[in-house]
């Protein structure tokens, strides 16, 4: 990007910014009209995040109270570095996609981002917890939380802890989507996501798991129209369970399995 960036005052949408110094992360900070932006972060050539750059960024972001949609991207396989300290500059937001980081990051809270309706992010580690918290975004219709494995592969199922969210959870989500780690419909109570349409996660092996196709009903979720599932171990219980699920369910949902 040209260092004179900066005088583009009135620009609102800019895609594809390839941040790789601090000059060019502090000149973003000045364009206090943008709207959407998307961003591309790299390391240096030793493969360090130069601190002054996110730094740069973070402050930048700060500054850009009219901000809507946010695209985080890295440029090879690497973490997204920390953002803290930009959560007041996204309370407008309505669209966050982050590539990949570390875990959930605490800014994404119902507290600072209560605009918030289509997530996506891909992370290394998920806790219960920060299902919880998602649950609680009320103005969330679309999310997508997908789990890597320590090579950066998607498709490794990682087992989590069972647990619920509370009843009032995803009040607006339409579609959601889990991959690379484990859920099941039982993890969402009556009264939880009463609008979600379409529903995509990965239930563990039911042989000696955790888990039992007790699990797997669907009836609570009235307003569930398509369900894909990946099947892992005893793949042809769990889709004669689901089978039987939208069948009886009263808008027969479209079932999709791989």
């Amino acid at each position: 990007l040209p260092n004179r960036l900066r005088n583009l005052t009135s620009l609102e949408d800019l895609w594809g910014a390839r941040v790789d110094s601090a000059c060019t992360a502090e000149e973003l900070g000045h364009l206090t009209q943008l709207r959407i932006l998307e961003v591309y972060l790299r390391r240096d050539k030793e493969g360090r995040w130069d601190e002054r750059v996110c730094k740069a960024l973070v402050a930048s972001l700060g500054k850009l109270h009219r901000i809507q949609s946010l695209i985080v991207r890295t440029w090879d396989d690497n973490l997204v570095p920390d953002l803290e300290g930009s959560v007041e500059s996204l309370s407008n937001l309505s669209y966050l996609f982050i590539d990949k980081t570390k875990s959930l990051p605490t800014w994404i809270s119902p507290a600072s981002l209560v605009l918030l309706s289509y997530l996506d992010i891909g992370v290394f580690q998920v806790r219960s917890e920060d299902i919880q918290v998602l649950g609680k975004l009320q103005a969330l219709r679309s999310l997508k939380i997908y789990m890597f494995d320590d090579q950066h592969v998607l498709g490794n199922l990682q087992v989590l802890e069972r647990f619920m969210v509370s009843p009032d959870a995803f009040p607006c989500v339409i579609k959601c989507e889990f991959r690379g780690f484990t859920t099941v419909p039982s993890m969402f109570p009556p009264g939880a996501m009463p609008r979600l349409e379409e529903l995509t996660f990965l239930p563990e092996d039911l042989s000696g798991g955790e888990f039992t196709v007790d699990d797997l009903a669907l009836g609570h979720l009235p307003s569930l129209q398509i369900v894909h599932v990946r099947l892992y171990g005893e793949g042809n219980v769990i889709e004669e369970k689901l089978s039987h699920e939208v069948d009886v369910h009263p808008n027969h949902p479209k079932l999709s399995s791989y």
